[in-house]
């Protein structure tokens, strides 16, 4: 059996920050982010945007009507929480428009959220052969 990514999309906030103008502000050594973080710049996500709708928008990029009834789970990796309640993956889900039987997760620790999100996908697929899977990840670090 192989198993694999078929689709990726991305979205990230279109406004952004210069990291020497973060640095300069904080009395921060500008280095610290640009050879410790190896970044210029930083987006800067507005009020309207989370990670709900830059997950939505980046999978809305290539989800067809065909992959929204395939899709048996959803798993969503983070570190950044969004309600007091409900998983990011629930309203992922719900602005998708995936089936209503679609079993939807949310996966925290930073980076490895993702990286396990993957691997419970894989697990699913592998004892599921004709399930698929929706993985996103999705984060706003605030520095």
């Amino acid at each position: 059996m192989k198993i694999g990514i078929d689709k990726i999309g991305f979205a990230m906030p279109k406004y952004f920050l210069d990291i020497a103008d973060l640095a300069k502000a904080r009395n921060i050594n500008a280095n610290k982010y640009v050879k410790g973080l190896l970044q210029l710049e930083m987006s800067i996500a507005p009020i309207t945007q989370d990670i709900v709708t830059l997950g939505a928008t980046a999978a809305s990029e290539f989800l067809t009507e065909e992959d929204k009834k395939n899709i048996d789970m959803i798993i969503i990796g983070t570190e950044s929480g969004i309600d007091e309640s409900k998983s990011a993956s629930i309203f992922i889900h719900n602005l998708l428009g995936l089936s209503p039987f679609t079993r939807a997760i949310e996966v925290k620790e930073a980076c490895y959220g993702g990286t396990a999100a993957i691997a419970i996908a894989k697990n699913h697929v592998v004892s599921n052969p004709e399930s698929s899977v929706l993985v996103v990840t999705s984060d706003l670090a605030k520095y």
